[in-house]
């Protein structure tokens, strides 16, 4: 195994096109409910094809945890105090920001059901409707410090075919239903984490193995894309014969691997496109800033748009409008004192020495020529 880089590039670019797809998924749900919950040919594919934002998110959750492990080892405290400042944290703000916005806004009592539903509710990310996944990974990372036992790249063969084993059989067999009460309720919520776990052990994986893989991504890239145009029509059809369907259903563990390699393959040639490299840098690098604001831009949007804003035709505009309004709103919220604790937002390696070093390189050899 090949010496590990400190920085990857590609998982900034992954991370952006995560961010843009959990995002065209709920542009197009606002699309629905304003246009009486009906969508039409355009916005239901691509709110269906737009699935693959989240369990990607949590492939690269996975992918970082176990890459830093890779360089930097492991230490338990360390690990607790970062996790729950990066991301505990900004979860427990944002889930009583949005319990107070959905009150003050929509007259809902959080507290309605009971107390006891209240909590499991709110530690399970239902506070609001796109927080479940932080739960996800907070259970997740429960689970992290026991898989240090796993460091050999043979291990995580047999750890990644545990992970298909087990997702399958939460998402094809297991039945929460043969449990009663207050069982049943946390075992059948949507932030289970078995029916998300391969996404983050093949995540885990692909840290292990990053050299090798990047490698045959880069020489198979056309074979990938076109990979990526089959499953893209296949889910298609998918959707045209099932209907809607989950962001972690079985094909997406099909579908995200290849996702995945093909973004690793195409790399270098995002970075010689300077607007696109720039573009997905940003976003990249904002993206769990964004996931967590953007419901909020998109439910003032949608209480302040008048109703002819709702036209298919207006949905790039729309689109557009909501992520560079929920940027403006990151923007402004990193202005605030401990704004580390509100939102997170990892720091991107600056370019540009290295881009004067490879000048200043070819300026030497064209001079001693």
């Amino acid at each position: 195994m090949g010496k590990p880089k400190a920085h990857i590039q590609e998982i900034h670019y992954l991370r952006a096109i995560a961010c843009i797809w959990v995002l065209l998924v709920h542009v197009s749900a606002s699309f629905y409910f304003e246009n009486g919950e009906t969508y039409n040919e355009l916005t239901l594919f691509i709110n269906q094809i737009s699935r693959f934002g989240t369990p990607i998110f949590a492939l690269i959750s996975g992918f970082l945890l176990f890459y830093q492990t890779r360089t930097k080892g492991f230490k338990l405290k360390k690990f607790a105090v970062s996790r729950f400042t990066k991301i505990g944290v900004p979860f427990i703000f944002w889930s009583i920001f949005y319990l107070l916005f959905m009150y003050f806004v929509q007259g809902a009592n959080p507290f309605e059901s009971g107390k006891r539903l209240f909590l499991i509710n709110f530690a399970f990310g239902n506070s609001f409707y796109h927080l479940y996944f932080m739960s996800i990974v907070f259970q997740f990372y429960l689970l992290f410090p026991l898989l240090q036992l796993f460091r050999s790249k043979k291990s995580w063969i047999f750890l990644l075919a545990g992970a298909i084993l087990i997702n399958i059989y939460s998402l094809k067999v297991y039945n929460p239903g043969q449990f009663e009460g207050i069982w049943q309720v946390i075992l059948s919520q949507r932030a289970f984490l078995p029916s998300w776990i391969f996404f983050f052990i093949f995540g885990g994986f692909t840290a292990y193995y990053w050299e090798p893989l990047s490698q045959f991504s880069k020489k198979n890239k056309k074979f990938l894309g076109a990979g990526v145009v089959i499953l893209t029509v296949m889910a298609v059809v998918e959707y045209k014969i099932i209907g809607s369907i989950p962001s972690n259903r079985a094909t997406n563990m099909i579908n995200i691997p290849i996702i995945t390699l093909f973004m690793m393959g195409i790399g270098e040639d995002i970075r010689k496109i300077n607007w696109l490299e720039i573009c997905l840098s940003k976003i990249g690098s904002l993206s769990m800033a964004i996931y967590l604001v953007h419901p909020f831009v998109l439910l003032t949007f949608q209480s302040l748009a008048p109703k002819s804003i709702w036209s298919t035709v207006n949905f790039p505009f729309v689109f557009a409008l909501i992520l560079s309004g929920t940027i403006g709103v990151v923007k402004l919220i990193q202005l605030l004192p401990y704004n580390q604790y509100l939102l997170t937002v990892p720091k991107v390696k600056d370019k540009k020495p290295e881009k004067v070093k490879r000048l200043k390189k070819l300026e030497a050899e064209s001079n001693t020529a």
